[in-house]
């Protein structure tokens, strides 16, 4: 069965409350895909926690998808 991780959603732009979010994911885009969905912010950090227990962070662009479709 696939190891679900925890991604930390941080927007600056965002209230205080509403700055931090976590969200549980089988990989990086589906993170991402559900976040975007709820949030107006046009660049999050994204920090996570690999299988080998390494910590990586990115700043994200958003939306993440195709480009085609979003143009039409």
């Amino acid at each position: 069965m696939a190891k679900n991780r925890k991604f930390t959603f941080i927007d600056k732009s965002a209230p205080a409350e509403d700055q931090i979010k976590e969200i549980e994911a089988v990989g990086y885009k589906r993170a991402v895909k559900s976040y975007q969905g709820s949030s107006k912010a046009k660049i999050v950090e994204v920090e996570w926690e690999t299988k080998r227990g390494e910590l990586f962070s990115k700043l994200q662009p958003l939306p993440l998808g195709r480009k085609k479709k979003l143009g039409r």
